[in-house]
């Protein structure tokens, strides 16, 4: 895992999708590097970003992932230290860099940084990180001054410890998570970014439901990462699911996104300690719902709606997967591979808008595409209807067309 490694990997400047790789993920990333046939390849990645809790077991599949020269970062989660839950979740608790107590806005906090910088690099480099995520914490807007000052400080010393001592020289990438005064006010952090030596910028905001949010706010994240893109900073846009391939469209490299999920984040509730009755709802809850990826869709729906519709004759023919996850098999079991079949579909997706050639003709491809998904989303609204089936909501389909319209130009996206 210290192989020479390129100064600058692709996926800072070419379209490109991380799969978020966690403890769940491990079989069904093996199952599609392999590939289906013994004269079928595998998917394709082109970068990945492993959780560190996941790291810290050195599983079986970084080797693999390092053996087939697929670059990994790996995500020092330090974000999850600034709330009391982390205290319950044995993985977290146990990094080598975990602090011993919630860090908040006190004097305390700039007295660990430090060693926790230290020690969350060390443990990228032993884990083979093609690039660092530098440690940080959230720019909340409460004493936004304090948490300015603290990722300034962090940062800094990331900077300065990259290529000394025990930590060789990787690529350095800022990790910004910004709130919602930051969102609006991207050149509050961006103005101190441009002073560090830094590749690319990671950014996670506080709280973002693409699917949910509205316009104007989707509008307003994807302003603050083409700022940082416009300043010669390379934004990784952090869980954004399928409103990656908007990004992308409107000229963001790169996005991460755990396989098969509706993706979410919510930093508060994350880190809010849970309750005795919260607890024991989510060990009866294991197991979740079995969501599945529909493409022409561009949505991931819950385990019902994915039934509805691969068992109503009229709607499956729409949705038939001719790549290397479903080509040799059937819908029946495509609730049991839903991660493998996400993985595949979502690097096709983005290969797609790698080889178009120009930005225009991008934002092109891609609304088109939310077109088609409106109305494909309108065929099983009515196809659901008329079943048992509660029917899916796909609005949010509009509200994306709204933003690719807005932000990229478009006369007439409706």
């Amino acid at each position: 895992m210290t192989s020479t490694l390129p100064s600058r990997p692709a996926f800072l400047d070419l379209p490109t999708f991380l799969p978020r790789v966690t403890q769940h993920d491990g079989r069904a990333i093996e199952q599609a590097l392999a590939g289906p046939t013994l004269f079928d390849r595998g998917v394709k990645l082109d970068g990945a970003i492993v959780e560190a809790t996941f790291a810290s077991e050195s599983p079986p599949l970084l080797r693999r992932l390092a053996s087939e020269n697929v670059p990994q970062l790996i995500d020092p989660q330090t974000i999850r230290f600034c709330g009391g839950r982390f205290l319950q979740v044995e993985k977290l608790r146990q990094l080598p860099y975990a602090p011993s107590a919630p860090i908040t806005a006190d004097g305390a906090a700039a007295k660990v940084a430090d060693e926790l910088v230290r020690g969350a690099l060390e443990f990228q480099s032993r884990a083979g990180a093609a690039c660092y995520i530098a440690p940080a914490m959230p720019y909340f807007d409460r004493d936004p001054g304090f948490w300015l000052r603290l990722n300034d400080r962090m940062l800094a010393i990331a900077s300065a410890l990259n290529g000394t001592g025990e930590i060789p020289w990787r690529p350095l990438i800022a990790q910004v998570v910004p709130g919602p005064r930051a969102l609006a006010e991207p050149e509050l952090i961006i103005n101190r970014l441009l002073d560090h030596p830094i590749d690319a910028v990671y950014v996670q905001a506080q709280r973002l439901n693409p699917v949910r949010d509205g316009l104007e706010k989707l509008a307003q994240y994807a302003r603050c990462l083409m700022r940082l893109k416009a300043e010669g900073l390379p934004p990784i846009a952090g869980r954004v699911g399928s409103f990656g391939l908007v990004l992308q469209a409107l000229g963001i490299p790169s996005f991460d996104s755990g396989l098969n999920q509706a993706e979410a984040f919510d930093l508060s509730s994350l880190n809010r300690p849970l309750t005795e009755f919260e607890q024991e709802r989510r060990k009866r809850a294991r197991g979740g719902d079995r969501r599945v990826y529909f493409e022409p869709l561009k949505t991931t729906l819950k385990g019902r709606h994915a039934i509805a519709i691969v068992e109503n004759r009229t709607l499956r023919g729409r949705f038939t997967c001719g790549l290397g996850c479903c080509q040799h098999r059937g819908f029946e079991d495509l609730a049991d591979r839903r991660r493998e079949h996400y993985l595949w579909v979502r690097a096709h997706e983005v290969e797609a808008l790698r080889d178009t050639p120009t930005g225009a003709l991008r934002i092109d491809l891609v609304h088109e595409q939310l077109r088609d998904a409106r109305e494909h989303g309108a065929a099983v609204r009515r196809a659901l209807a008329r079943g048992t089936a509660d029917v899916p909501d796909f609005d949010h389909i509009d509200r994306w067309i709204g933003v690719l319209s807005h932000e990229g130009g478009l006369a007439a996206a409706a």
